[in-house]
């Protein structure tokens, strides 16, 4: 049973909390997808750079097709399942942002068990990794290890470990600060 204010975590059939199980990324996600369109009037190697930033230097797949009026459109994809790289792309995020996936956790956890977020694509060129607020993204999917895999599980979990991300980054504040 969880105790008060803190979001419950299922680990091998039985419930536990944050507190009494530190997370670590390999027992929360199988990995890390993300996708870019690059459209006609963008720079591919920009939208390239801007894909690798945000996940560490990994190499994407580049496939050519035609939007619906006959636009070519470039899609680049690419995938990590690197702890590592996992846990680096979290820390890349503003405390902010780290609040507004907590809020918004709910929307962004489909029944697959998968948790998408949206990257500022502009941004991510310029190694500054930021929740985007328009269309112009990279759309990011990690894959949640939830079992049973309901979405609610996976919630619990996610939280959880953006909750123990949260508690490091004050700790290593108030380290800091002493």
């Amino acid at each position: 049973m969880a105790w008060e204010g803190e979001s419950p975590i299922l680990r091998g059939g039985n419930l536990h909390t944050p507190r009494a199980h530190s997370l670590i990324v390999s027992k929360v996600f199988s990995g890390l997808y993300a996708r870019a369109y690059c459209h006609a009037t963008e720079s591919l190697d920009k939208v390239t750079t801007a894909l690798q930033n945000l996940l560490g230097g990994t190499e994407p797949s580049i496939r050519r097709t035609e939007g619906v009026h006959g636009n070519p459109i470039v899609v680049l994809e690419s995938s990590v399942e690197d702890d590592r790289k996992i846990r680096e792309f979290f820390r890349s995020l503003s405390t902010e942002d780290l609040d507004v996936l907590m809020s918004t956790l709910g929307s962004r956890i489909d029944d697959g068990c998968n948790l998408f977020i949206r990257m500022d694509k502009q941004a991510a060129l310029r190694s500054q990794f930021r929740i985007s607020r328009g269309e112009d993204a990279i759309s990011v999917r990690l894959r949640v290890r939830a079992f049973p895999a309901k979405p609610e599980i996976a919630n619990g979990l996610v939280l959880g470990f953006l909750e123990q991300e949260a508690r490091d980054r004050q700790t290593c504040r108030t380290a800091r600060a002493r």
